[in-house]
């Protein structure tokens, strides 16, 4: 039993000194795990307070350096509100020399009113005017300096509308007194000698190339002349060599042969005696140096009736030159009344035109050589200052009556188509 007790006591011993060292085994771990929990703790708190002390350092600075921002926008405000303000204080200064300026002006052209606008309304009226004149008279140069002969009935209506626009501008600006200063009759007699001042260097043109056609007639004429009497010549000593011939022959012949080559040589000296005076005649010609043809000629067609051209040409041909008037410049041939031939062409036909000068149809120009009169005064001034002619009194026309027939055709055949 005591020993009984004795181990109970040994074991409660025992198990004290083992919950002794289990106590101190387990407070040395709950100790070192304290410390550790302890350390870790206080280094967080640590970590911590120097993360919000750092961003508290730097949440200073930054509010340090925005105050010293806004204090520096601050300091740079006023002094930019101060330049403002001087500016400001200039502008005012300078407007209110200018308002007073203005209105020093204003009282003046209060006072003065009435002599500045009529000074100001007749400078104006005198500009407009300049202007005006200025314009038409530039148009007015314009138009007469592009005057032809082809345009100038054209050119003289454009002259008129130009004034009435000229004229009606001056009448539009009624506040002002404007002058019409186009003067109509000036610029009439401007028109009239542009005209004739064309007209004339046309007629000049027209009378060099008149003379220059006769120059080439004349040469064509003397050409002509002088190869028919070098023909005439060769043909006369032809002749004069085949009659020697026959001459030679007769010596010799009996009676048989002697009259068929005494015939022979008589045709032979007759064909001489014609070649010799066709040189004679020739020569004689080619020393006329006014012997020519004056003819007389109409064209119904283009000119009417009882109009005649009457001229002059030294052509040897002288229907050449008609066929030369026949040309393109008129739709019909003309028709030839009568073709005189005369040793002295110029005066017969300036003696014509003389006694016919009454009758001219271009009453202007001299040179041309048409009159609307009878065929028979015609001939009969003819017959007067030259002698019997032969003429055509009635013109032959065929192209132009034959365009009339051709035309009533087509008129016939228009309405029987409309008929059917």
């Amino acid at each position: 039993m005591d020993a009984l007790y004795l181990g109970l006591i040994v074991f409660g011993i025992g198990a004290a000194c083992a919950g002794f060292i289990t106590y101190k085994i387990l407070k040395s771990k709950y100790d070192e795990k304290n410390a550790k929990l302890e350390y870790i703790f206080n280094k967080r708190i640590n970590e911590e307070t120097d993360e919000k002390e750092a961003a508290i350092s730097t949440a200073l600075k930054e509010k340090n350096e925005a105050i010293e921002k806004f204090k520096n926008r601050d300091v740079y405000r006023e002094a930019e509100h101060g330049k403002l303000l001087d500016e400001l204080n200039k502008v005012i200064e300078f407007h209110k020399g200018r308002s007073k300026s203005i209105f020093n002006k204003a009282v003046d052209f209060a006072f003065d009113f009435e002599k500045i606008f009529k000074d100001q309304h007749q400078n104006a009226q005198v500009e407009i005017q300049r202007v005006l004149d200025d314009a038409f008279r530039f148009k007015r140069k314009v138009l007469l300096s592009s005057i032809t002969l082809k345009n100038f009935e054209r050119k003289l209506e454009e002259i008129k509308k130009e004034t009435s626009i000229h004229q009606t501008l001056i009448a539009k600006y009624d506040y002002f007194e404007l002058t019409d200063n186009s003067n109509w009759n000036l610029i009439e007699k401007e028109f009239r000698n542009k005209v004739l001042e064309l007209q004339a260097a046309q007629d000049e043109r027209d009378a060099q190339n008149e003379i220059k056609r006769q120059m080439r007639e004349e040469r064509q004429r003397a050409e002509e002349l002088e190869k028919q009497q070098l023909e005439a010549e060769e043909k006369e000593m032809e002749l004069e060599a085949r009659r020697k011939a026959v001459e030679e022959a007769l010596l010799a012949a009996d009676e048989d042969h002697r009259l068929e080559l005494e015939e022979t040589r008589r045709k032979l000296e007759h064909e001489i005696e014609e070649v010799h005076k066709q040189y004679e005649r020739a020569k004689s010609m080619a020393q006329m140096t006014k012997q020519g043809h004056v003819y007389v000629i109409s064209n119904i067609g283009s000119f009417g009736e009882n109009v005649f051209k009457i001229g002059m040409t030294r052509r040897l041909e002288p229907h050449d030159r008609v066929i030369e008037l026949s040309g393109a410049s008129v739709p019909f041939e003309f028709d030839v009344h009568a073709m005189i031939s005369c040793d002295d062409a110029p005066a017969l036909e300036a003696k014509l035109h003389n006694l016919l000068n009454t009758d001219r149809v271009n009453k202007v120009n001299m040179r041309k050589e048409f009159f609307k009169t009878d065929i028979n005064r015609i001939i009969k001034c003819v017959e007067e200052n030259h002698g019997k002619v032969e003429y055509v009194a009635d013109p032959a026309a065929l192209q132009y009556y034959r365009s009339i027939e051709i035309n009533d055709e087509q008129f016939v055949e228009m309405e029987r188509s409309f008929a059917s």
